[in-house]
């Protein structure tokens, strides 16, 4: 078998026993650059037509993939690029890739580094000689665009790791003039001015130390308006002290952050679950006993998780407890993109999850919920307790917005101002610097940790769906279905967190929880004292045990009122919107749905369809506890969706406040009707009309 050799680092080069491949330019090449990057690990078809074209995606995108495989495996020797589910893998050995081997280095000059940094150094120096040049500038295609960033964040954060092995050296006069370049290139990059006063202190200029800093605070104030960070700021403090040895010894971490993914032996592919017609990424990562999911909030995605070390060791903590699912929403990330008009509902992310679980063969699972995340994650548990371990709530709410009945909860005003950033043309860097000032107040100062998080926002979701998705998420209120949880539930958050009276509330009022209140600011839960909050999840975790199965469940019900109708065609509606007919009321239909918003859609089809008929019929739709497994429907939740039927009109739909609030983002309207004589507050469902009612 040839020696390959594939060259990433500068422009695009790859040779069999020495001699240049007969790649082509243009897409072909695109794509051998592509599978490199994913070396070893399965591309989906559809990730490389978004890496290759983008939104701009031509119909015969799919076929073009094809041929391109085509023509490509033909300029490699045979074998290497093998066809598996769902794409395509490129088979490389460990020195195959220059990628490969300067991350090795990398990774080994990290290891020696307090120990022996000299041999650090060259390491690092062997490492850095690699690069021929900037990699993938070659490129116009989307995929490249992240991935050129990424390597040479890669590269300048390797070049800072030499650096800092020097200045363990005492070679504090040999490094200035290159950190000055450095600095010049990159003049708000916080860890690099930090390695530029410790060189010059070393050196024996203390007072161009100090100027370095003054340049430094007044270039962030005056363009991005921020304050250095504390560490740096303490590093000033110890120099007008003159704290700081200048002995040859190794140099604690001040500002460094390095954003290079991290090796992860035996992590699975990103793989995807079909949930409808919709696709959801996913991925699988450690072993044990215990499944859990993390439901991440906003726009969070997990795939570049991977590249932030303090969101990778969070990753890896959780594994390391159990089988860690990690996934992304329709809509967001690596997942199916729809559009802003069709951003799932809680009851299709509920769908979505599931659709997972089934994928990875989990029967049962813990759910952990951050922020916005927490609301499904209630959901989910409520519906399939069977199917929930126990339930983890991180930073978490049941209501985002304001009420009289809900202090606590965001202001229309301020709901107006966070969508008014992602009009604006650099929406990332604008939403971004939003959120983590309420999310992770310290990150705002670190000019390096806000670029990325930057580049983390702009791959989550595109501006129109993280519009979307803030307006859905201002309408879930998942209060009503708190009493109806029966699955072991911890509530996690810190205690002056920007959803610190969310958890609180739901603390309150979730039967049994057990509560933690940790100290701190950070919403984020790697920010921070992430050991502190990682040690509650296992410590809880381990103690749940085999819980009892609960013996009700959260469900929606339907009480239709058809005159004159032949029942079955009414039962196929129900089997059509995957609903389960229970024992009838006198002449009323009664069936149970796991998601409301089928309920409420099949109750609109019922109604058009008798309508359509010559007959009358209406329906009154609740979410509410009834008995697990059982055919037989009753007690107040029944009771309550038949009163609200009998209290509806012909052609009318009637549904509870509570089913109301969790139907957020499904696209049906509604309007309140004033019922006397009934104790809850009812709304009529105008939307969907009658056309797009049958069509779902």
């Amino acid at each position: 078998m040839p020696q390959l050799d594939f060259r990433l680092l500068g422009p695009l080069e790859a040779f069999a026993d020495g001699t240049p491949l007969p790649v082509a330019a243009g897409k072909q090449r695109a794509l051998l650059a592509l599978l490199l990057l994913n070396a070893n690990r399965t591309v989906a078809r559809d990730q490389i037509v978004d890496g290759l074209w983008g939104e701009d995606v031509p119909e015969s995108a799919p076929k073009m993939v094809q041929i391109l495989v085509s023509q490509l495996r033909k300029a490699l020797p045979e074998s290497r690029l093998a066809t598996r589910a769902p794409g395509y893998t490129l088979a490389l050995r460990d020195n195959e890739l220059d990628l490969v081997r300067f991350e090795r280095l990398l990774a080994d000059a990290r290891r020696v580094l307090n120990d022996d940094p000299a041999r650090a150094s060259d390491l690092l120096a062997e490492g850095l000689a690699l690069w021929r040049g900037a990699a993938l500038t070659e490129f116009s295609e989307p995929f490249a665009r992240h991935e050129s960033a990424r390597l040479e964040e890669l590269r300048l954060s390797a070049t800072e790791t030499r650096i800092e092995a020097e200045l363990a050296r005492a070679h504090h006069r040999e490094v200035v003039a290159e950190l000055e370049t450095l600095i010049a290139q990159h003049p708000l990059r916080e860890s690099l001015r930090s390695q530029h006063m410790l060189a010059l202190y070393g050196a024996g200029r203390q007072a161009d130390a100090l100027a370095s800093y003054t340049a430094f605070r007044r270039r962030l104030s005056d363009e991005l308006g921020i304050e250095p960070s504390p560490p740096l700021r303490e590093l000033e403090r110890r120099m007008l002290r003159h704290e700081i040895s200048l002995d040859a010894q190794p140099v604690p971490e001040t500002t460094r952050v390095s954003f290079e993914p991290a090796p992860l032996p035996g992590l699975d592919d990103v793989a995807y679950a079909r949930s409808g017609d919709v696709r959801i990424a996913y991925q699988v990562v450690g072993d044990g006993p215990l499944d859990l999911v993390l439901v991440h909030g906003w726009i969070c995605t997990f795939q570049p998780g991977w590249e932030h070390p303090k969101i990778a060791s969070f990753y890896r903590r959780l594994a390391s407890m159990g089988r860690l699912i990690l996934f992304d929403k329709r809509g967001t990330g690596l997942s199916d993109r729809v559009s802003p008009e069709h951003l799932p509902d809680l009851e299709t992310r509920i769908d979505d999850v599931r659709a997972v679980l089934d994928s990875v063969g989990s029967e049962r699972a813990a759910l952990l919920g951050i922020s916005e995340g927490g609301p499904m994650s209630t959901l989910f548990s409520a519906t399939y307790p069977e199917r929930t371990v126990s339930l983890v709530l991180i930073g978490s709410y049941a209501r985002e917005m304001w009420a009289p009945d809900y202090p606590s909860g965001v202001r229309e005003e301020s709901l107006r101002q966070r969508l008014a950033l992602l009009e604006q043309d650099d929406w990332a860097a604008a939403a971004t610097r939003d959120w983590l000032g309420r999310v992770a107040p310290e990150i705002v100062h670190d000019a390096e940790a806000m670029k990325w998080y930057v580049s983390y926002v702009r791959r989550g979701a595109s501006p129109a769906a993280a519009r979307a998705l803030r307006l859905m998420n201002a309408e879930i209120d998942v209060r009503d279905l708190l009493p109806t949880i029966a699955v072991p539930t911890l509530v996690l958050h810190r205690e002056r967190e920007t959803w610190s009276d969310g958890s609180r509330y739901l603390s309150e009022h979730i039967r049994d929880a057990q509560t933690v209140e940790l100290p701190g600011d950070d919403h984020l839960p790697w920010e921070g004292d992430r050991e502190a909050l990682l040690d509650e999840i296992e410590r809880f975790l381990a103690g749940v045990g085999d819980a009892v199965e609960p013996d009700r469940v959260l469900a929606t019900l339907l009480v239709a009122d058809v005159d004159g109708a032949d029942e079955e065609p009414v039962r196929q509606q129900v089997v059509r919107f995957r609903g389960t007919v229970a024992d009838a009321a006198g002449d009323a239909l009664v069936a149970t749905f796991d998601g409301p918003a089928r309920a409420v859609r099949c109750a609109a089809a019922i109604v058009i369809s008798a309508g359509t008929g010559g007959r009358r019929a209406k329906a009154g739709v609740h979410t509410g506890e009834v008995d697990r497994g059982s055919t037989t429907v009753r007690g107040p939740a029944f009771e309550l969706a038949a009163a609200i039927a009998a209290a509806a009109r012909p052609g009318e739909v009637l549904v509870s406040s509570t089913l109301r609030d969790i139907v957020a983002g499904s696209g049906i309207a509604f309007e309140e009707r004033r019922q006397d004589g009934l104790d809850a507050r009812v709304f009529a469902a105008v939307a969907p009309t009658p056309a797009t009612a049958l069509q779902q």
